[in-house]
């Protein structure tokens, strides 16, 4: 039997590495909001929560696996588009939806599979039909700047209006700040990689290691700020929706990344888009999630889950 066109090896890879590290993420978004739902509910934006968070076990372990996701999905962007590493991550969203049922013990709705069918449909179609090519171009010091400073004042101006409103809006808004900082964050990690691959003094000396520290750890915080704001669905549904949109955008202006032209495609990219938004909105706002947005009280997690049971079945034994 003949070898696997490298290609189709690279492409298979980078499938693998993106959703390796999203169900990691997921992992880590439960692990993080368990660590920040004991902090003290005072300003949204507040030292205060992570201060809180630094001394919780299960939170470190959360920033361990954090780590961990973005080992794969470094290895993913090294080789693959980031319009199409990017969108696969937001599988993030039914690794959710599978611990929730599976470890929590929160009933799934027949509707809840249905949105996930919708959501993986739309994703699989938009990857095998409209999926860009990775030009290979290198960003120039220009492009740099001008979407640094996009992102960067996005990001400010979002948590600026979270700092007023109900849990449900500051949630969603804090959420939708980190996303933005994490496509940045992703274009920085491609970047990164890259420099890797050619060596460690290349890595020390280039400047996008450092944005890329500091960019990521911005979002990290406002990632933590957004868990504890408000419901959960609040915060996830924009960490996850609005990141394959903005790292699209800056694929295409950093890295040259193109989609296939011709109106059937278009036309298909449109439904794909669509779709799967349909299905990703739907399992967001569903009760298997976080209950709905309007939701004035933060849904904790802490003590559900198949290890809160037996403790608790345990402790009435004894």
């Amino acid at each position: 039997m003949g070898r696997a066109p490298s290609g189709l090896h690279n492409g298979s890879m980078v499938v693998v590495f993106a959703v390796a590290a999203a169900l990691v993420n997921a992992v880590t978004s439960f692990l993080q909001r368990l660590g920040v739902e004991g902090a003290p509910r005072t300003e949204t934006l507040s030292s205060g929560v992570v201060a809180h968070a630094i001394r919780r076990p299960i939170w470190l372990l959360g920033f361990a696996c954090m780590l961990g996701g973005f080992v794969f999905q470094a290895l993913a962007l090294h080789k693959g588009a980031l319009a199409v590493v990017q969108p696969l991550l937001t599988t993030e969203l039914l690794f959710v939806v599978i611990i929730l049922w599976a470890w929590f013990g929160i009933a799934v709705r027949t509707r809840d599979w249905l949105y996930a069918l919708l959501t993986v449909a739309g994703l699989a179609t938009f990857l095998g039909v409209v999926a860009p090519t990775n030009s290979g171009h290198a960003p120039t010091g220009g492009a740099w700047v001008i979407a640094i400073a996009a992102t960067a004042g996005a990001m400010v101006g979002l948590a600026a209006l979270s700092r007023t409103g109900p849990p449900w809006w500051r949630a969603l808004i804090l959420g939708a700040s980190a996303s933005v900082g994490f496509a940045l964050t992703a274009a920085l990690t491609k970047a990164f990689s890259d420099s890797f691959a050619t060596g460690i003094s290349e890595v020390v000396t280039s400047w996008q290691t450092y944005a890329l520290c500091v960019v990521g750890l911005a979002s990290f915080v406002l990632m933590q700020h957004a868990f504890h704001a408000g419901p959960f669905a609040a915060s996830q549904s924009t960490l996850i929706l609005i990141n394959p949109f903005v790292s699209v955008g800056l694929g295409a202006w950093l890295y040259g990344e193109s989609f296939p032209r011709g109106a059937g495609v278009v036309a298909a990219g449109v439904l794909a888009v669509i779709v799967f938004a349909a299905g990703a909105i739907g399992l967001c706002l569903s009760p298997l999630v976080a209950g709905v947005h309007a939701s004035d009280t933060v849904q904790l997690l802490a003590g559900r889950g198949r290890l809160a049971r037996r403790q608790e079945a345990r402790r009435l034994q004894g």
